[in-house]
């Protein structure tokens, strides 16, 4: 189909909302690309002019979804960029293994994953570097904005051209053949966690989403789509969510060096790479550019009309003053204080099942069997804190911290529910809520040895969450 058209006023509209809410950047130069994808969006929606379109993207919903999937570019295969994946063989690993060999823990993020293959490939790299038997413990995160990308990752399943860089023995090790294409071996498979992500948006780093005391970060041919306030505020979040010493990849066509001035500069043949200082704090008092997920200036008005806050779909960057998050629920009666004795779970099998169907992003699953949990255990702490972080990736705030309130009722050692809470109060800018929440949690940590894992954590230590806790408190009270 030929393009529909895209008047000088109605592109400054998108323009604006498409930077506003996405932090995606359509300058003049790319307006026809700005006018090829939305005509694509517009015809899914059976909507006859761009003009409805931009009427539809006010409202909110769905429409979101459709949009970010044809706005949004997925060009990626396994081992992209051979000189890089030759630096984290020969000089990032061997570095991190040897700092981290006293906890033998990694924690990896691909930012801006698409279909998968780059994840994927950290994971294969590791399965080389650490056999299965050898006691460490690996996190890899996979996050992007666009579910059908996240869909395609999750299912494992690749074509040929995901494979150009990819010798032969490398794929027959470990994938296996399905008609024309090749799907992911599950030992692989299990290792990544795939997440929705907006990294324009205020939402990260946070414990509660899996993205504080990373130690390496790939986030590659991601930046170059946004603008350089955005790009900015994104690397500032990277470095504070990178552990001391973490490591940072990005493309070769990301900014220039001086944006990474926070970082050290690595140079490796082919490649250059950034990393945190190893003596830097844990979680440093920097000014973001979204700090609290409010923006440095508000966006310039959108003509016809002012978005609505789009409060269904969290995965959205906030609106310039963020709305006051809803009440929370009292408990319901007859819900008295328990002994400890009596929070033993009667089918802690089903738990766990819940969660490992989070971890994988199958959220429908996990909240039936969270659900199926609480029926057989209505008093199960955990449960109740994994519900709530279930509909807080549904963006049901409300909802989710209720399920907060009732983990914390039940179970008051429960440090991450009560930090969990001030996250939330944080995100929706009830700073006084939030401090007290945030100073409820460091004195519930006081129980944990500073190296102990805290519970409900994934694995965080009560020093890292400490020093998160302690910083969120200090940007609040600036």
């Amino acid at each position: 189909m030929s393009d529909l058209p895209l008047s000088d006023e109605l592109y400054q509209c998108l323009r604006d909302l498409l930077l506003d809410r996405l932090g995606l950047h359509f300058p003049a130069s790319r307006r026809t690309d700005l006018a090829r994808s939305l005509s694509l969006v517009a015809q899914d929606l059976g909507y006859s002019d761009l003009g409805r379109l931009y009427t539809a993207l006010l409202v909110g919903g769905p429409v979101w979804d459709t949009a970010i999937r044809h706005l949004t570019i997925g060009e990626t295969y396994f081992f992209r960029n051979s000189s890089q994946f030759a630096a984290l063989r020969e000089r990032i690993l061997p570095d991190l293994l040897a700092r981290r060999a006293a906890t033998r823990s990694l924690r990896l993020w691909s930012a801006g994953c698409a279909s998968g293959e780059e994840p994927y490939s950290l994971a294969m790299v590791l399965a080389d570097m650490l056999p299965a038997d050898t006691g460490w413990q690996v996190s890899i995160l996979g996050t992007d904005l666009n579910l059908d990308f996240l869909g395609r990752a999750r299912e494992g399943l690749y074509g040929p051209w995901s494979f150009r860089e990819t010798p032969d023995a490398v794929r027959n090790r470990f994938f296996s053949a399905e008609g024309a294409r090749w799907r992911l071996r599950p030992e692989i498979r299990r290792n990544v966690i795939f997440n929705r992500l907006n990294l324009a948006s205020s939402e990260y780093p946070t414990v509660t989403n899996g993205t504080m005391a990373m130690d390496l970060i790939f986030c590659r041919n991601v930046l170059i789509y946004f603008n350089e306030t955005t790009t900015r505020a994104i690397i500032d979040r990277l470095y504070e969510a990178l552990a001391p010493g973490g490591w940072l990849v990005v493309g070769h066509a990301e900014p220039n060096a001086t944006t990474f001035h926070r970082f050290e500069t690595v140079n490796a043949p082919g490649t250059v790479l950034y990393r945190k200082p190893p003596d830097a704090p844990l979680f440093a008092t920097a000014t973001y550019a979204y700090a609290a997920g409010v923006p440095i200036a508000p966006p310039k008005p959108l003509r016809p009309a002012t978005p609505a806050p789009l409060r269904s779909h969290s995965i959205l960057r906030e609106p310039a003053t963020p709305p006051r998050p809803p009440a929370i629920r009292k408990e319901p009666p007859g819900t008295g204080s328990l002994s400890r004795q009596n929070l033993a779970a009667p089918a802690p099998d089903i738990l766990a099942e819940a969660r490992a169907a989070a971890n994988a992003g199958r959220w429908e699953r996990a909240a039936e069997l969270a659900d199926r949990t609480l029926a057989a255990e209505p008093m199960r702490a955990g449960a109740h804190f994994l519900r709530g972080q279930i509909y807080e990736h549904e963006g049901q705030s409300d909802q989710a911290l209720d399920a907060y309130r009732r983990s914390l009722y039940i179970d008051p050692t429960l440090a991450m529910g009560a930090l969990a809470m001030a996250d939330i109060w944080r995100m929706g800018g009830q700073n006084a809520d939030a401090r007290r929440s945030y100073r409820s949690a460091l004195r519930l940590l006081e129980q944990f040895a500073p190296a102990d894992a805290v519970p409900e954590s994934d694995g965080a230590s009560a020093a890292e969450l400490r020093a998160y806790i302690k910083t969120q408190i200090d940007l609040l009270d600036k």
